[in-house]
């Protein structure tokens, strides 16, 4: 197995290849770049970086959109023994100073018209990028320059310092090395394309997320590693579903509001969904969030199969995997073929294998509270069946306990919501209360009382009475990533959502209802069974 990300990339990544290795949109349309030009230009933002001070052990920041030269400074700082630090396009000033305060990078790359705050005397180099895409502005080959001739990067050197999406708090620094990267890069492509159960040679990916996402950059890395082309994509979702029909990919990872959204602006028409999608497309793979039944179904009919998996930025984004001959509607897939997993009495998920991280930056106290006894302790809650494929049900740290003493996992009732209707969110609530409610954001869907009551009964017949959701608050607006109730991902921020619902949801405590929302009472008699 590779040790280090250039030599997974080695076979394909050789100057004379001319096979396609990136697509990217120019003003004059849509660009190719080739494995040889890749090549050419890494080894050349290498020798700016190794001129601007980066070493081996370094860090080098970088706060760009998702674009293909993002991938060139990536492979750049890698082949360096540099670890990249990525920072998300929509992080604030202050989420930088904090970022770069904590791993003092030898040098930050943005966008050429980026605003920074100030660093103070001891602040990072900064290189701009220049606009549009395929301009690589400051990073551009220097001919007074000499190759760098330092120490080429070792498997145990850092490739990343990647920052959790903090949906649960303040994001935590997830080491991870060449190893654990080039590991897990190696065991989902054995995945998908396993002779039995595989999809063969990947042909055109597209990558819409931003880099900064974990998911993201595997992407890249596995794309790359198969020989294949990826295409860069950004903006709004209309503008990500016009650059997918364009560009007819075959294979799309991305979260599940991208594959609703499309499922919705369908009209749930297989066909129209198939077109959309540029009428190519064989696999796409989701996670994070559940998605409805009959979507799948419908994917299933445009002749697209959509699959689930799943992992953390602690496992270099990847646990099991899903593939569209080895998947089971309802799981997350099989571990990855390096991979052990298990739960405990509890139920938490527990996982060990060549991709777990090294711990977080500067924090020993969470790093040995999530790796104890030789697994690490992923926080969420799940079962494996007799076929070892993974269903997860919930996270630990989500738990609430009722006024009653009773525990209850929110996430049953939500993915159950989450699939069963079109909505743009549903939070259940509870803590500290005598009953739960779950709050329904509808954003632009529309949806009907007596459809949320039927969701509800299908949850309060399957569990005992006080994990009923007794009351549905309804709210016509959708999740915002402008207040931060979602990651850049799309995840919901269940703290910041919770906070902003305090007044609402005390209403509805107390007989109200809030203005603006409407109250479904949903509790009917469950079969004896739930009794």
């Amino acid at each position: 197995m590779p040790g280090t990300i250039h030599e997974l990339l080695a076979p394909h990544m050789t100057l004379g290849n001319s096979a396609p290795a990136q697509r990217f949109a120019t003003e004059s349309g849509w660009t190719q770049r080739s494995y040889g030009e890749l090549r050419t230009l890494v080894d050349s933002a290498a020798d700016v970086l190794y001129a601007a001070g980066v070493r081996r052990g370094d860090r080098v920041a970088i706060q760009v959109r998702t674009r293909a030269d993002w991938t060139v400074v990536d492979l750049a700082a890698a082949s360096l023994g540099a670890a990249l630090v990525p920072v998300y396009p929509t992080a604030a000033w202050a989420q930088l100073r904090d970022i770069v305060e904590r791993t003092s990078p030898a040098v930050l790359v943005v966008e050429r018209g980026a605003s920074l705050p100030e660093f103070g005397d001891r602040g990072p180099h900064v290189l701009r990028l220049g606009d549009p895409d395929g301009d690589l502005g400051d990073l551009a080959s220097q001919d007074e320059l000499a190759a760098h001739d330092g120490p080429a990067a070792q498997t145990t050197d850092l490739f990343s310092i990647s920052f959790s999406s903090g949906s649960t708090g303040k994001p935590k620094g997830c080491m991870l090395t060449h190893a654990n990267y080039a590991a897990v890069v190696t065991m989902a492509i054995e995945a998908e394309t396993h002779p039995v159960h595989g999809l063969g040679h990947r042909e055109l990916a597209f990558v819409y997320l931003p880099l900064a996402h974990a998911s993201a950059r595997l992407q890249q890395l596995t794309t790359f590693a198969a020989g294949g082309e990826l295409a860069y994509g950004s903006g709004g979702t209309a503008d990500i579903l016009r650059q997918i029909a364009d560009v007819a990919p075959t294979y799309v990872p991305g979260v599940p509001r991208l594959f609703e959204s499309a499922y919705m602006r369908a009209d749930r028409d297989p066909l129209t969904l198939r077109n959309m999608f540029g009428n190519r497309l064989a696999y796409a793979l989701t996670g994070g969030a559940p998605i409805a039944s009959e979507m799948l179904e419908t994917y299933a009919r445009a002749g697209i199969s959509l699959v689930e998996g799943y992992g953390l930025t602690e496992t270099s984004t990847a646990l099991t995997i899903a593939t569209p001959h080895d998947n089971k509607p309802g799981t997350v897939g099989r571990p990855l073929s390096g991979v052990q997993i298990r739960t405990a009495e509890d139920g938490e998920i527990l996982a060990r294998g060549p991709n777990i991280f090294l711990g977080y930056l500067d924090d020993d106290e969470a790093t040995a509270d999530v790796l104890r006894g030789g697994w690490f302790h992923t926080g969420d809650l799940g079962s494996v069946d007799v076929g070892g494929y993974l269903t997860i049900t919930g996270r630990k740290k989500n738990l609430i306990v009722t006024s009653t003493g009773k525990n209850v996992a929110p996430e049953h009732a939500e993915n159950i919501f989450r699939r069963s209707c079109r909505i743009d969110g549903v939070v259940v609530v509870g803590d500290g209360r005598p009953f739960l409610i779950a709050v329904v954001f509808a954003g632009d869907y529309p949806i009907d009382d007596e459809e949320l009551g039927d969701v509800a009964f299908r949850v309060n017949a399957d569990v005992s009475p006080p994990e009923w959701i007794r009351k549905i608050l309804v709210l016509d607006r959708a999740l915002s990533h402008t207040d931060g109730e979602l990651t850049d991902s799309g995840k919901i921020v269940r703290h910041i959502v919770l906070s902003t619902l305090d007044s609402a949801v005390d209403d509805v405590y107390r007989g109200l209802v809030p203005a603006g929302a409407r109250v479904i009472d949903t509790v009917r008699q469950a079969r004896p069974a739930a009794l």
